[in-house]
């Protein structure tokens, strides 16, 4: 059987025409939607700022006496704090301030009691829950009835979620009339901040 490969109008007599050929399949459907381009979030990569803390600490431990006119070497003392965690940067750990003021009290033997009210800011590392910082204090009161005013620098590390514990290592030097003492100060706090992490 002969197959003409002429394309025409007319076919010579005899000749079969080619079958046709077969319809090509269609390209199948595909839908892509668009979401823009992504944007890199350098806040978002770095993580938010983090949010204002309030609460107060409680807080217990001794003092130590290293110079004065005293004769008590060491005693009790107790903190009631009003205490803030103030972030100043961004991030998961940022820098900030941690201003605390409240009543102190020292008790010791021979009658010796002191009331002081202490006010202070410090700056220091927030991390979330944690923190850490160095605290400087104004401190004012009455030490065996003699009127002191003197100033409290605190070393502080803090894990408080919604309720957690600190600690500090403080010098504290007060000036009362018949001298300077200085003592050495360690507390451990009870420690609760309220506010979103």
């Amino acid at each position: 059987m002969f197959v003409s490969h002429v394309v025409g109008a007319e076919l010579a007599p005899g000749v079969i025409p080619p079958p046709p050929l077969p319809e090509p399949a269609g390209l199948p459907r595909r839908v892509i939607q668009e979401t823009g381009r992504r944007r890199f979030h350098r806040n978002r990569d770095r993580g938010g700022r983090q949010e204002i803390r309030v609460g107060a600490r409680l807080g217990f431990g001794v003092a130590g006496r290293l110079a004065g006119p005293l004769p008590v070497r060491a005693g009790f003392v107790m903190d009631a704090l009003a205490i803030a965690r103030i972030p100043l940067s961004r991030g998961r750990i940022a820098f900030g301030l941690l201003p605390e003021f409240g009543y102190s009290l020292l008790a010791s033997t021979h009658h010796t009691r002191g009331n002081f009210l202490t006010a202070g800011i410090g700056l220091g590392v927030i991390a979330g829950p944690a923190a850490f910082g160095v605290i400087p204090r104004v401190v004012t009161g009455a030490l065996d009835r003699e009127r002191v005013i003197g100033v409290r620098t605190g070393l502080i590390a803090e894990g408080s979620k919604d309720g957690g514990f600190s600690l500090e290592v403080a010098h504290e030097a007060l000036s009362l009339p018949k001298g300077v003492i200085h003592d050495l100060r360690v507390t451990i706090s009870l420690t609760v901040l309220l506010g979103r992490r």
